[in-house]
C-alpha cells in the first residue's frame, strides 16, 4: 500500500539534462532563454524560492493573518531528533493561537520573489540549485542566502511545517533542503581532502584536485509498526527524548544487511520481541540530514512472548497499546505522539483507523529550529 506522506509528495520533472548545461544564477539572470538550446520542452517561467545556509526555507502564509512564532522566553525545548516542538498553553497568547496554521496541506506556500528582487539576490546569494520543473512549466531554483526581512516572509524547519505545504512545494522543498544539508557536510573530497566545488547544479561536487565525483546519499532506515496479537501497537521512548515522547521503533540498516532483516534485528535487539510476517507500508526521504525512512508493519510471532524489554540504552520504556488506550493516553497529555510530517505519526493512523487525538501539548508547526 502507500501512505499520503508529506514529505513524498508532489510531481517535479528533475530536468537531468539541463542540470549538467544549466548555471541555475544564469537561468535565474535569463529566464527560460537560458534553456533554449537544450530540448527540455516548454518553459513557462523561471521562479526562484529561498532558503537559508542551515536549511530553512521561506515562507508565507495563505489566508491567514500572521505566521505563529515562538514567544521570546517560552518554555519550550526542542530536541535536535524529535518531528517538532512543544509551547504549553500557558505560553502562547489566546490572540496567536487563534491565527495558527492549522495542518491542512496548503497552507503554507514557499516564498517567491518577484523577477527584480530575484535578480538582487541571486547577486547576493550564496548557492543556487535547479530544482526541476513543475506541472505548469515554471522551473524552479532554490537560493540559498542569509535571512532577511521582507513582509509576509517567515523562515522555518521543514521537519516542523512540511505537512502543510502544497504538493509541488513539498517535493521542491524537500529536495533543496537536503542538498543544502548535505553540501553543508560534505566540504572536502573523502579521497584526498581537497575542498569540493558544486557542480550540476547543485547536483554533484567534484574534487578539483582529483576530480571525485560524490552525489547525494540517503542511509536507508527501517521504521516499524509491531503489533500483538490482541492488535494492539507497540509504542517506546528513545532515553534520548524529551520526557513524553513516544513513538514507534527505528533503526538504520547495517552494511550488507536487507531491510526486512533489520526490522528483525532492530526489534530482537531493542525490545526483545520475535516477529513473523512483515509488510512494506511505505518510504519516506527524511532530510536531517539525510535518511530514507522504510515503513514496515511487523506482527509478534503467535505464541512467543510479546511484553517488551527495553534494552535499557537506547530505550528505556515501551508498551503495547490497544487504540482505545492509545487515545486516552494522548488526550490525557501523558504520550506525546510523532509528529504530522513523521511518517511514524502515519503508520501510527493508518493502525489506528483514523487521525490521532489532539494532544493538550501545542504543537508550534512553524517552528524555525
Amino acid at each position: 500500500m502507500s501512505l499520503a506522506l508529506p514529505f513524498a509528495r508532489g510531481d517535479l520533472d528533475a530536468l537531468a539534462m539541463a542540470r549538467e548545461r544549466v548555471d541555475p544564477l544564469d537561468l535565474v539572470r535569463r529566464g527560460p532563454d537560458a534553456l533554449t538550446d537544450l530540448d527540455v520542452g516548454d518553459v513557462t517561467g523561471v521562479s526562484v524560492f529561498l532558503l537559508d545556509p542551515v536549511g530553512a526555507i521561506g515562507v508565507r502564509a495563505i489566508a491567514r493573518t500572521a505566521l505563529p512564532v515562538r514567544r521570546a522566553g517560552a518554555r519550550v525545548r526542542a530536541d535536535s531528533d524529535t518531528p517538532f516542538a512543544t509551547i504549553p498553553r500557558s505560553d502562547l497568547p489566546a490572540a496567536r493561537m487563534v491565527d495558527r496554521v492549522e495542518g491542512a496541506p496548503g497552507s503554507l506556500c514557499l516564498w517567491h520573489p518577484g523577477t527584480e528582487e530575484a535578480l538582487r539576490l541571486a547577486s547576493l546569494g550564496q548557492d543556487a540549485f535547479l530544482m526541476g520543473r513543475t506541472g505548469d512549466g515554471i522551473v524552479h531554483v532554490g537560493l540559498v542566502i542569509e535571512p532577511l526581512e521582507e513582509p509576509d516572509l517567515s523562515w522555518v524547519n521543514l521537519r516542523w511545517c512540511g505537512h502543510l505545504l502544497g504538493d509541488d512545494d513539498s517535493a521542491l522543498a524537500l529536495g533543496a533542503v537536503t542538498l543544502v544539508n548535505w553540501h553543508r557536510e560534505s566540504l572536502h573530497c573523502r579521497v584526498c581532502g581537497t575542498r569540493v566545488e558544486t557542480t550540476s547544479a547543485g547536483w554533484t561536487t567534484t574534487c578539483p584536485q582529483c576530480r571525485t565525483i560524490e552525489y547525494p546519499r540517503q542511509d536507508p532506515a527501517v521504521i516499524m509498526a509491531v503489533v500483538d496479537a490482541d492488535d494492539r501497537v507497540l509504542m517506546a521512548h528513545n532515553a534520548a527524548w524529551r520526557p513524553g515522547f513516544w513513538s514507534v521503533l527505528a533503526g538504520f540498516v547495517e552494511g550488507g544487511e536487507a531491510p526486512d532483516r533489520a526490522v528483525r534485528r532492530e526489534i530482537l535487539e531493542e525490545v526483545g520481541i520475535e516477529v513473523g510476517d512483515i509488510t512494506y507500508i511505505g518510504a519516506q526521504p527524511w532530510p536531517f540530514p539525510r535518511s530514507l525512512m522504510l515503513g514496515f508493519r511487523a506482527r509478534v510471532v503467535p505464541g512467543t512472548l510479546s511484553v517488551p524489554r527495553p534494552d535499557g540504552v537506547e530505550i528505556d520504556r515501551a508498551r503495547f497499546f490497544s487504540r482505545a488506550e492509545l487515545g486516552a493516553a494522548i488526550t490525557s497529555g501523558e504520550i506525546e505522539p510523532p509528529g504530522p510530517t513523521a511518517i511514524a505519526r502515519y503508520m501510527l493512523e493508518e493502525w489506528f483507523g483514523k487521525p490521532l487525538p489532539e494532544s493538550p501539548r501545542r504543537i508550534d508547526p512553524l517552528r524555525r529550529a
